[in-house]
């Protein structure tokens, strides 16, 4: 359920770039659902009230199919080439606020949107998303077995036991934090020398009596333990040997006494066979093999990359802020840095310009009428004319999208608002794919004119 192509002080709850040890919202009742924040779900005081349901990325779900709150997350990308599936499929995790449903691991679609949202594509392609989302579902599949193998030691060694705690116990909240080194993780590399991990997790779980409880997971890429069918075929989610390459980290959060007991005496007792609640949890081990020694360098690149990329989104963030709450005073402007121009080969160079030229070619009546419409006083004239030569252009230029708006066009489930909200999110998509394939023109144009002197 998390997210991340790149290989990559615990805290009980947070979501990065907060790392606090406690709930970091006020607590509450929010009077209405727009007013409920997105950290702790969980009202803590008072009576008790039904959890905000969450998705595995954290956003707030319609829990009437679990979908995330908002439009388009099923639609394609501006910048998607291909088509992907928006199938989702159920996972084996319970989730909190429910009494029965289990957690859905997000569509190829929805899981490429989120990739795209958080500038985390790089290279990665369409054809790739579907084996990146069964490895993922795989991983978590994993990471929930181990978490329960942790539970089954706060109870008697029964197996009417041990199926309530696989049953009753709930996932209620999910945080990637990959950007921040959990203190044993830290431990493992600056004085053992292991590898960095890739990725990190925060799962905060519900237990059976009511108890909330909150567990540290990191995530390591051991590349002598890869084989090629981890990319090649897709891996069942529930099958425990299909990706030996993954090595999982799980742990309860040392921010409670009974915790640390569990960590340091119960777990290692029960492993050993010293106690009545006999475990067949395998931890990782401290110490490094010769082969992850071996890997530590790219581990470490791996990790920079995760720090540049969380900082490039602070200041993002940062950014927007300033834009939209501050006057910028003459004296000290705020000047966003120049972006690096993206070079176009060839063979795209010479792609872009068959298209175009033949979008232009398609589309020079409709062009000629939105002018003409422009011109004149009447702006709905001009809109439903700019409309009409937007889905010409996008209609060779961005086909994916294209069908989008037909598909959303067609399909009336859900209402009339629903239907046009997607309607319009679907022509958003699109409008944006028409300009960012025409800037990407403009480059090309600069960069290969030679190409574009031919057509």
């Amino acid at each position: 359920m998390g997210s991340s192509t790149s290989k990559p002080a615990e805290s009980s709850q947070q979501q990065p770039p907060q790392p606090v040890s406690a709930c970091p919202v006020q607590h509450e009742t929010p009077k209405t659902s727009s007013e409920i924040p997105d950290g702790c779900p969980v009202k803590h005081s008072g009576q008790p009230q039904q959890p905000v349901q969450y998705n595995v990325y954290s956003q707030p779900i319609d829990p009437n199919n679990q979908a995330p709150i908002g439009i388009a997350n099923q639609l394609p990308s501006p910048q998607q080439k291909e088509h992907l599936s928006a199938k989702r499929e159920p996972s084996s995790i319970q989730k909190g606020g429910t009494d029965n449903s289990t957690w859905t691991y997000p569509s190829p679609q929805q899981f490429y949107n989120a990739l795209a949202r958080k500038n985390k594509l790089g290279d990665t392609t369409e054809d790739e998303i579907e084996t990146v989302v069964a490895l993922h579902n795989n991983m978590n599949e994993g990471t929930w077995e181990k978490l329960l193998e942790w539970e089954e030691l706060q109870y008697p060694s029964t197996e009417n036991v041990k199926n309530m705690v696989r049953t009753q116990t709930k996932l209620l909240k999910f945080m990637g934090r990959p950007s921040d080194l959990s203190p044993k993780a830290a431990f493992k590399h600056y004085i053992l020398g292991h590898p960095l991990p890739f990725d990190r997790h925060d799962w905060t779980i519900i237990r059976p009596d009511g108890t909330q409880i909150t567990y540290v997971i990191d995530y390591y890429h051991d590349e002598s333990r890869a084989s090629t069918s981890d990319w090649e075929e897709l891996p069942d989610k529930s099958d425990r040997e299909a990706v030996k390459s993954i090595l999982v980290d799980v742990r309860p959060c040392v921010f409670a006494l009974e915790n640390i007991w569990q960590r340091g005496v119960t777990m290692p007792l029960s492993r050993r066979g010293f106690s009545s609640q006999e475990s067949k949890f395998e931890p990782l081990p401290l110490f490094p093999t010769r082969e992850l020694k071996d890997q530590v360098e790219e581990s470490e690149e791996t990790w920079q990359n995760i720090q540049a990329a969380a900082e490039a989104t602070q200041k993002e963030l940062q950014l927007g802020a300033i834009n939209s709450n501050a006057t910028v005073s003459a004296e000290s402007p705020t000047v966003p840095e120049p972006v690096p121009e993206p070079q176009i080969s060839d063979r795209e160079a010479i792609a872009l310009a068959r298209a175009f030229a033949a979008t232009l070619k398609e589309c020079a009546p409709i062009q000629k009428d939105m002018i003409l419409s422009c011109n004149k006083a009447d702006d709905g004239e001009c809109a439903q004319a700019s409309l009409a030569l937007t889905m010409c252009m996008g209609k060779n230029l961005c086909k994916v999208q294209h069908e989008a708006v037909g598909s959303c066009v067609n399909d009336a489930a859900g209402g009339e608002e629903i239907q046009n909200a997607k309607i319009d999110a679907a022509l958003e998509n699109l409008a944006m794919c028409v300009g960012m394939t025409h800037e990407r023109v403009d480059i090309a144009q600069r960069q290969h004119p030679d190409v574009f002197a031919d057509n």
